[in-house]
């Protein structure tokens, strides 16, 4: 199975830092946000993994090169419009997903790689689409949290910031199947917000009957990291890592 991780983005959150610095090589304990992330999917035993480029791209590629000092084979893709939001990142990733079952990532969301096994392997149906909840949630900010309603038996009714009835959160790993770049260009076309977040695409796709279920990895450890205050809180539990 191939990954792709989202590393387009502006991280304007991050205010000056990030107009002189890609916000993944910005340091959690003098190591870039991105080799956090590389090296979970090396050690969760991927070799090929597409990184999806935007803002500041060269310095993303000339960091990370061809991804062999991580044990891996990295291939890059640019969206273009990384502006506009990530839905149109995970379709610029399609011609190297080759419509088969992939794992996505945030890149910005430090993962462990048990927490990346455990969604790839969920279930024992890799084409179940399937996303990593955490409902162990009390401790994360959450006015911030991509929320997920998870009703008994595991699917998936309802996914946004906005939601008001929810008992997990959105850990930002995914396994698709080739149906999410039909559900993205349908959605794509009907919406005319000229904002496309992954997370109104699948709120859409959830709301048109589309099947997602949740993969309980409340245990492992992630972090969204979003702002130097995450770094600063992110650096004092990262021991916890590769757990």
């Amino acid at each position: 199975m191939r990954a792709v991780i989202l590393c387009a983005g502006l991280g304007s959150r991050f205010g000056q830092h990030t107009y002189q610095e890609h916000k993944l090589l910005l340091p959690v304990n003098g190591v870039p946000i991105i080799d956090y992330t590389l090296r979970a999917f090396s050690l969760a035993g991927f070799h090929d993994v597409g990184l999806v480029t935007g803002f500041m791209s060269d310095r993303l590629v000339d960091w990370v090169g061809d991804g062999a000092r991580y044990g891996l084979k990295v291939e890059y893709f640019h969206n273009p419009d990384y502006k506009l939001g990530n839905a149109l990142s995970i379709r610029a990733a399609q011609p190297f997903t080759r419509d088969e079952p992939f794992i996505l990532s945030m890149g910005d969301h430090l993962v462990s790689s048990n927490l990346i096994t455990r969604v790839q392997g969920f279930d024992g149906n890799r084409d179940t689409n399937a996303l990593g909840v955490d409902f162990d949630w009390n401790w994360r900010d959450e006015l911030d949290a991509t929320r997920v309603q998870v009703e008994p038996g595991g699917r998936i009714s309802a996914i946004g910031k906005q939601i008001t009835k929810w008992n997990g959160v959105d850990s930002g790993v995914f396994r698709f199947n080739r149906e999410i770049y039909a559900v993205l260009d349908q959605w794509i076309a009907l919406d005319k917000s000229k904002r496309y977040e992954m997370g109104d695409a699948l709120a859409y796709m959830v709301s048109q009957g589309g099947l997602i279920r949740s993969c309980d990895i409340s245990q492992c450890f992630w972090h969204d990291v979003d702002s130097l205050d995450d770094i600063a809180l992110v650096e004092s539990s990262v021991v916890g890592f590769d757990k």
